[in-house]
């Protein structure tokens, strides 16, 4: 039955990208994100290159070089993530608007992109930044375990016992966003509804996380070399976005339908 759900939700996304092709505009603005964090890195280098320069590198010794390189890579490092974090929670809660207003039977322009941005880009950006600080200070423990999983599991079926773990992973945070966004929850209401829908409906969210990656990852080697520059963002975005038109259906099913199994 879960399957049926899921097929007609397929279906019901494609039909709606159709009619309003809108939903797929933050495509472009992933593109521009990408332009503009690679604008930061390089004129960040030519920054520490400069001051290098103006600091007289050669009348310092190894020891303050080194220092001085450190303390920039640090700083432009910190504002990298943090420049990261606030254009993806701009996209992702714009994303959203526009998903959201394309099944209502309204048109996603720019007005419906920005909307909310005021009242959820804080959320979903520090929700990002909470899981980011957990699994840092976890990650010794998240280390050893996924050793041990990898030696017993990941190794005897080459590969895809990992390739299941993340896709598992990404099942119970594939929905927090839309939580947080539809249903103004605050993050750790999100985050613990994105897992109790993961945990009670694992195998339609499985089927999505895993054919978003597939597919998305699949497409730079159908078209090639010029593809993968267009797969990089243009074509895994149009699956991306697509995806998350079904995780969004997916959502509202099982959180306004009741528990459909």
């Amino acid at each position: 039955m879960w399957f049926d759900y899921l097929m007609d939700d397929c279906k019901e996304s494609y039909d709606v990208s159709q009619s309003y092709h809108g939903v797929y505009f933050p495509v472009f603005l992933k593109l521009i994100m990408g332009l503009i964090m690679g604008a930061f890195f390089i004129g960040s280098i030519a920054t520490v290159v400069l001051g290098g320069a103006f600091a007289n590198f050669e009348t310092m010794g190894g020891y303050e070089v080194a220092t001085l390189i450190l303390k920039s890579v640090g700083l432009l490092g910190v504002l990298a993530y943090v420049l990261y974090m606030l254009l993806w929670g701009l996209i992702e809660v714009g994303s959203i608007n526009m998903i959201h207003a394309a099944f209502n039977d309204e048109k996603p322009t720019q007005k419906v992109f920005l909307n909310g941005i005021g009242s959820y880009l804080a959320k979903v950006t520090l929700g990002k930044l909470l899981i980011h600080v957990v699994v840092l200070v976890l990650s010794p423990i998240f280390l050893i375990a996924f050793l041990v999983y990898a030696v017993i599991i990941g190794i005897p079926t080459a590969g895809y016992g990992v390739v299941f773990l993340f896709v598992a992973i990404g099942v119970y945070f594939a929905t927090w966003t839309i939580a947080i966004v539809l249903d103004d929850m605050d993050i750790t209401e999100g985050i613990g509804e994105s897992i109790r829908i993961g945990r009670n409906h694992f195998k339609p969210l499985f089927v999505i996380v895993l054919s978003t990656g597939l597919i998305s990852s699949q497409v730079a080697m159908i078209f090639g070399p010029l593809g993968a520059v267009l797969a990089g963002w243009f074509l895994g975005g149009l699956v991306g976005i697509f995806f998350k038109m079904v995780t969004y259906k997916t959502y509202m099913r099982y959180t306004r339908d009741g528990n459909l199994i």
